[in-house]
Order: C-alpha cells, then sequence, then structure tokens
C-alpha cells in the first residue's frame, strides 16, 4: 500500500471556528508540512481536515452509511429508484466485478487509507510537539492525538468489516488487510483478523486514556453537543471524544466475541448517561430533529449531505419521481408494530414507532412503496438550529448501541441477565414512542433467551435504517440475510468479504 499524504483541505476547517469562518490559508500544494505543523492552529487545521475527508460520498457521506453498504444489507427496494446501478445491480447482488460498483470499491479504499496515512502523520509529528504550542496545553495536545488515534482505528475497523471475514466466520490464520499506525508506509502487511482487532483495541485503549482528562468534566448536553457555530473545543458529539472511543471499543470487542469486554464498555456509557442524562433518547422532532440527535455519540457533519440525497430522491416531479425504497418494510422491520386506520375513506398505515412515523413514507397511501426518507431536508419546524444540525448530520455511534451490546450479552446469561436485558431493550423502545400495548413490547415480556434475540435484531434493523449497520448485524452473527419475499441471502464468504481492489492486490 503506497499511502502518500493526502493534502489537507485547510480552506474548508468547518470545526475551527464557525461554519462561515473559512481561512484564508495558501494554496493547498504550497503548504509545507513543517509550516502546518509549526503552531497548534496547525494541529487543529489536519484533524479538520480528516474530519472532512470522511464525509465525502464515498465514505460516510453516502457509501459506507446510507448508501453501498446498506444495499449489501439488502435494506432498499429499487422499483422506483433511478441512478443507483451500483447499489442495485453491484451491492445488492454482491457482483463485485459491476461496472458501476467496482470503482466505487477502489475509491472506498484509497479514500479510506488516505485518511488513516493523515492520521498516521498527525500522530507521529503531535507525538513531538511541546504543549506550549497549544491553547489548553497538555489538554489539548492529548486532545488531539487521542481524536487522531480513535479516527484510525475507526476507519481501519470498517475495513476490516468490509474486506475480511468476521470472526464468527472463523478465518483462522489467513491474512487479508494491513494495519498501518506508521507515516509513511510504502509496504503492505496483511495480518489475520485477530491480529487486526487487537490493534484496533490497543488504539482505542490508548485513545480513552488521552481523551479522559480533557472530557471527563463535560455534561455532553444536547445543547452543546452538536452546536455548528461552536469553537474547536466545544461540540464534541461532531468529534471522537471520549465517549465515542469508548461505545467504538464496546463494538469492536463484541465484533471480536469478547463478550466480557465488550459489556464491560458499554456499561461505562450506560452508567455515564444514567447519571448526567447525557445522550437522551428524547424526540424533538417538532423541533426540527428528524434524526433524533440527542442519542447520537459520534456523527459527522456532511455538508453536501442533501446533495447526495437528492440526486438518489428526485421528488419535485411526482410523475417521473425517483426514490428509493425499503424493502420489505412490514416483514423485516415493523410489521407487527403497525396498524391501519379508517381515516375519510382512506386507509391510513399508522405506528406508534418514531421510526417508522419520520424516516419512512408510505407513498400516495398504498403500502407498497415504503420511501426511505431519513435524510431528506427538514421542511417544518421551529427551531432553525436544529434543522441545521439534523439536515447534515451523519449519526455514526449512537446511544441506542450501548444498550443493544449490553442486551445481547446479558441475554444468555441465565433469567437475571434475560430480565435485565429486556429491560434495556424496552427502554430503547419506549424512547422511540413504543407503548406497553404494542406487539412487539408484549413480545419481550414473554421471550426467552432465543426469542428475545430475534426482537433485538429486528429493533437493531429499525434503529439503523440508512446508518450503514445492517449488513455487519448478519455479517458478526455469520447469519443469513433476510430479502424479499421472504427469502434469505445465505451467509458466506462470497457475500461477506468484498474482495481487495486491484490497487492493493496488484502491490508486489
Amino acid at each position: 500500500m503506497r499511502n502518500k499524504l493526502l493534502y489537507l483541505i485547510l480552506g474548508l476547517s468547518f470545526f475551527m471556528f464557525s461554519c462561515n469562518e473559512w481561512l484564508n490559508v495558501e494554496p493547498e500544494d504550497e503548504i509545507s508540512e513543517e509550516k502546518l505543523f509549526s503552531t497548534g492552529n496547525g494541529f487543529r487545521h489536519a484533524l479538520n481536515g480528516i474530519y472532512y475527508s470522511m464525509e465525502s460520498i464515498n465514505l460516510y457521506g453516502k457509501n459506507l452509511t446510507w448508501g453501498d453498504v446498506d444495499a449489501l444489507g439488502q435494506v432498499y427496494d429499487y422499483s422506483k429508484s433511478g441512478r443507483v446501478g451500483d447499489m442495485q445491480y453491484g451491492a445488492d447482488n454482491y457482483d463485485w466485478e459491476y461496472y458501476d460498483f467496482k470503482p466505487i470499491i477502489t475509491s472506498i479504499w484509497k479514500e479510506a487509507y488516505n485518511i488513516v496515512a493523515n492520521c498516521n502523520n498527525l500522530v507521529q509529528q503531535i507525538e513531538h510537539a511541546e504543549p506550549e504550542k497549544f491553547e489548553k496545553g497538555w489538554w489539548e495536545r492529548n486532545m488531539i492525538l487521542g481524536e487522531a488515534l480513535v479516527l484510525r482505528a475507526f476507519i481501519q475497523f470498517d475495513m476490516l468489516r468490509l474486506f475480511a471475514p468476521s470472526p464468527a466466520a472463523n478465518p483462522g490464520e489467513r491474512k487479508f488487510i494491513p494495519y498501518v499506525d506508521i507515516y509513511p508506509s510504502y509496504v503492505s502487511n496483511p495480518k489475520t483478523v485477530d491480529e487486526c482487532l487487537d490493534l484496533i483495541a490497543r488504539d482505542l485503549r490508548d485513545a480513552k486514556q488521552l481523551l479522559w482528562k480533557f472530557d471527563s468534566a463535560r455534561t455532553f448536553s444536547v445543547n452543546d453537543n452538536f452546536k455548528t457555530d461552536a469553537g474547536f473545543l466545544v461540540n464534541r458529539g461532531f468529534h471522537m471524544n471520549y465517549w465515542a472511543a469508548t461505545a467504538l471499543l464496546a463494538r469492536v470487542y463484541l465484533y471480536a466475541q469478547k463478550e466480557d469486554e465488550a459489556l464491560e464498555q458499554a456499561n461505562e456509557v450506560i452508567r455515564f448517561a444514567s447519571q448526567t442524562r447525557a445522550f437522551g433518547m428524547a424526540n424533538n422532532y417538532s423541533r426540527g430533529d428528524r434524526k433524533c440527535y440527542a442519542d447520537v455519540i459520534f456523527g459527522l457533519h456532511v455538508i453536501d449531505l442533501l446533495k447526495y440525497n437528492s440526486a438518489v430522491n428526485e421528488m419535485e416531479n411526482e410523475n417521473r419521481a425517483r426514490y428509493l425504497c425499503v424493502s420489505e418494510l412490514e416483514r423485516n422491520y415493523f410489521g407487527e408494530d403497525l396498524e391501519k386506520e379508517d381515516i375519510a375513506g382512506e386507509e391510513i398505515m399508522k405506528s406508534n414507532d418514531y421510526r417508522f412515523t419520520y424516516w419512512v413514507e408510505d407513498i400516495k397511501n398504498q403500502h407498497n412503496y415504503f420511501r426511505f426518507r431519513k435524510y431528506d431536508a427538514m421542511t417544518s419546524g421551529s427551531t432553525k438550529s436544529v434543522i441545521e444540525i439534523s439536515d447534515h448530520l451523519v449519526p455514526l455511534l449512537r446511544m441506542s448501541e450501548m444498550y443493544y451490546i449490553a442486551s445481547e450479552i446479558l441475554c444468555k446469561r441465565g433469567a437475571e441477565g434475560l430480565s435485565k436485558a429486556k429491560t434495556y431493550l424496552t427502554y430503547v423502545k419506549k424512547c422511540r414512542g413504543l407503548k406497553d400495548r404494542d406487539a412487539s413490547m408484549i413480545n419481550i415480556a414473554r421471550a426467552d433467551a432465543n426469542e428475545f434475540m430475534d426482537i433485538l435484531i429486528n429493533d437493531m434493523r429499525r434503529e439503523w435504517l440508512g446508518e450503514g449497520q445492517i449488513y455487519f448485524i448478519y455479517k458478526r452473527l455469520n447469519k443469513d440475510i433476510p430479502e424479499a419475499q421472504g427469502r434469505f441471502v445465505k451467509a458466506s464468504e462470497s457475500v461477506f468479504v468484498v474482495p481487495l481492489p486491484d490497487i492493493e492486490t496488484n502491490i508486489n
């Protein structure tokens, strides 16, 4: 792997001062590394450039979230879609050679490892930087270093999840992808899945120690977490903060089948949330919050998100509208909690679940095509600042995942564990609007451990619509993926392992 320095986009350092305060800087190709890292502000710019690069359409702006990775998870029905051949014919069919899909796989790999290279360069530069360079001294220096470590772990964990089998598939000593932690790196040294997971966990543990002092005194209240006009040191929901590192470590340990360690990390976040009311799972849709961002632990502010979404969901002309639909919405997602009500002679499908109410649209109330609308622009709501956040936010780590992780582990640990797991899942569902009388809530109370796991997976599917995690549920568990008409995609490496792109495999 020939990692090269991806010139950082300093002129678009979104988080430096405010969304409208762009910096006057030298042209990108004229900025020397020595000059960039000569001041604390230079390190800020470098970190912001990394976050900005993650927003691209090939990464978390679309294809690693609501685009191709969700297509791999059989999330969509393409009956009404247009211009999504990479998703419909490539990802949905696991046709890695499809002409529209293969270049996207290459771009994902290339862009991801360019960001990793920048993380590594930042880490190596800041490890030798004096604290006097930084406005907040050691605190800020350690914060930036910690975030860079989490980011390189986060991105390479997603590359591992795409391009290598999960531990549940027993990959053994075969080697798949490298874990790059030096800059520059000119040679690819693939590692086993376990080796990569150990290095990812190492970076996250180190990052937690660095981030703790900076983040431990913060409440992570929703009022401060995602302010788009706040300073660099404030809006921690847009940064890989301490709790994001902890939540990610819980995700990594669960994937690695280290359940005790995963539960420990998830419980740490749960305790903090219960003690401080941080990451509260509140419904603020009436104020313009379509994505329930109060419980997002980490997300990206994707400047072009509405543009990416409107290119797929073309709704201006009703007669020629093109849009993504959620596949088998009743069977695979909300079925038991849906009800039909006659209103003025028209049969309306309803649910108490906010995720149905806000994230899909029953086109013309025909109950056939449920348009995915989670990333639409808000057209109503009284709070402009909330709409600004919701319109551009891509959630990457949610509080609900911590309850899911704890529930999955506890439900296997006897009657007491199952009871606690039911309490957690019931809490998540109630926060999403469900009532005790709803079918899935009644089923939780009656479920044994196996039945509970089915209900839990169903709720994960609802929660992670458009967030790039549904495919990885089934990969992590090595389970068949539900698709249309009651069929399943059989779990196998041909489905769960994306082939390495030619730019990697052609290296001698």
